[in-house]
């Protein structure tokens, strides 16, 4: 099998995983912690409003200590408080496949254009 029908697979796995973990994402894990901040008295991010474009940013800072900061967007120092080990999982396995989508994508795009 050539690296090219791979990724073409590849990519055809992380968009369907990619697209079950966002739902998943957006529709529990967004959801559950919204309504615990809204209990301690923190507003959800004003800006996002049912879009959701905040879940890229809950995403990098449920992983990843270094966002969890307060900024000028939110306070993400609560969204790693209320998490829990399910969130952390669909957490994981959105950004492992999303960027694995992003990187099969590139390869196929390369032998495509070859």
């Amino acid at each position: 099998m050539s690296m090219a029908y791979l990724s073409g697979y590849l990519l055809i796995t992380f968009i369907c995983v990619c697209f079950i973990s966002s739902l998943l994402f957006s529709r529990v894990s967004v959801k559950y912690i919204d309504k615990h901040m809204e209990k301690d008295s923190v507003s959800p991010p004003s800006w996002d409003k049912g879009i959701g474009a905040s879940a890229s940013f809950y995403v990098l800072t449920i992983l990843f200590n270094k966002y969890r900061i307060k900024n000028k967007l939110f306070d993400a120092r609560f969204i790693a408080n209320h998490t829990r080990p399910i969130d952390r999982v669909i957490t994981a396995a959105h950004f492992v496949s999303a960027t694995g989508m992003a990187i099969s994508l590139s390869i196929v795009s390369y032998y495509q254009s070859n």
